[in-house]
């Protein structure tokens, strides 16, 4: 066996500060954090809910991070305005996949109708924090509302991942 030459240790130092230095720019994608909490409505009923969400300015990207109402992990394109953040979600069309958690879990059972649901549009006030969002069917009928309120969380207070 031969001894790394110290032009080998060199690259090494390197790639691992560069490895690193992609770890932190990685984590520091995200320019803000939301949490929000309120009510999903429909047909006369409601239930609570909550969305908290990580957006990135470079590309206008909204992370999903945590939600009873939108899939985790799913990244949804915001407009920003002085007044709003804006974005739409788009569910599939019948007859595909949808996330056995969150569309045939307990949010769907409780009201039949959100089984039509095809569109997801929501805006979030960025002076008041307030989140209102409508739920539409194919048709672009309205078939229930979001009513959140919204406050931004410091990402340095957020918890640790567990593994």
């Amino acid at each position: 066996m031969t001894q790394p030459t110290p032009l080998r240790k060199a690259v090494a130092c390197a790639l691992l500060v560069l490895g690193a230095h992609a770890t932190t720019t990685q984590a520091a994608e995200f320019h803000l954090y939301v949490k929000c909490k309120g009510t999903l409505s429909a047909s006369g009923k409601s239930k609570p809910a909550h969305l908290d969400l990580a957006l990135r300015d470079n590309n206008t990207t909204a992370l999903i991070q945590r939600s009873n109402v939108l899939p985790k992990g799913e990244r949804l394109v915001y407009t920003q305005t002085p007044t709003d953040y804006t974005m739409v979600y788009k569910l599939r069309q019948p007859g595909t996949h949808y996330y056995h958690d969150w569309l045939n879990g307990s949010w769907v059972i409780w009201q039949p109708n959100l089984k039509r649901l095809a569109t997801i549009r929501l805006a979030i006030d960025r002076q008041e924090g307030e989140l209102e969002g409508e739920l539409l069917d194919f048709n672009d009928d309205l078939i229930g509302t979001l009513q959140m309120t919204c406050e931004k969380v410091d990402p340095d207070e957020l918890p640790e991942p567990k593994l």
